[in-house]
């Protein structure tokens, strides 16, 4: 059973590159307003013939695609949808949580990187096939690794495009878990950001709460308790997500 929480965030979100500053602010019984227009990064990576190209000539992107005996094409009409609706809701829900979150954890967190990447996580869905993105049903094994691949080929198609390398590693790893059971695979050397996890959440509690073709959308109040699990079973801690409890 979940408590209501009278919550008004105090945003203070580093300054970024964006067109407009990247800030959330609410006044006390007015709704939530971001001035986040868009990222100019996004402007210059979200051409149809750039990502066509940059895939093609991309010798780990070919790679994957013909493991899995898929030709490379490019989704755009899924990525425009994406920038105005599940990547923008993440990016804001991320500011939330970052603050929301206690003083000592929040020093750990690079603010810049964490919007540009919560922004950017799920870029490389502009290469998985619709009729797997978009499917009705349940996925099978093959189509789940195809899906799985989007976080890499994010992280491949921004190499040399503008992005930070911690930003393109935290689109990487954004489905991976502390304990390194998600994916992509990790070796002993692979060290979680608390970027990663607050990423994780954002976009988990988005996925959850927004219609898609294939589901409606949960009550807020149900998609809390699912992530709750997360919290159990170390995905999420629970500082993370007693920060995003308190932000939505």
């Amino acid at each position: 059973m979940f408590h209501k929480i009278q919550f008004t965030p105090n945003i203070n979100i580093p300054q970024t590159a964006f067109r407009a500053a990247p800030q959330v602010s609410q006044e006390r019984g007015l709704p939530l307003v971001d001035g986040f227009v868009t990222n100019p990064l996004f402007e210059k990576i979200a051409d149809k013939a750039f990502i066509e190209a940059e895939a093609k000539s991309n010798p780990r992107i070919r790679e994957m695609f013909s493991e899995k005996g898929l030709p490379i094409r490019v989704n755009i009409k899924e990525l425009e949808k994406l920038q105005s609706g599940h990547l923008k809701n993440t990016r804001i829900t991320a500011a939330k949580i970052y603050s929301a979150l206690p003083g000592e954890l929040k020093r750990e967190v690079n603010g810049k990187n964490l919007q540009e990447a919560a922004m950017l996580h799920d870029y490389g869905k502009v290469l998985i096939p619709d009729s797997i993105l978009n499917k009705a049903g349940g996925l099978t094994e093959q189509e789940r690794k195809i899906m799985e691949m989007h976080s890499e080929l994010g992280y491949e198609l921004l190499k040399n495009k503008g992005a930070d390398e911690a930003v393109r590693n935290l689109v990487k790893y954004h489905h991976q878990t502390p304990a390194g059971t998600g994916y992509p695979a990790v070796g002993a050397e692979y060290r979680h950001k608390l970027e990663s996890e607050i990423i994780a959440a954002a976009d988990k509690y988005n996925a959850l709460t927004e219609n898609r073709s294939y589901k409606s959308a949960m009550k807020k109040e149900d998609a809390l308790a699912v992530i709750r699990e997360d919290v159990g079973n170390g995905i999420i801690s629970r500082e993370v997500y007693e920060a995003l409890l308190k932000s939505v």
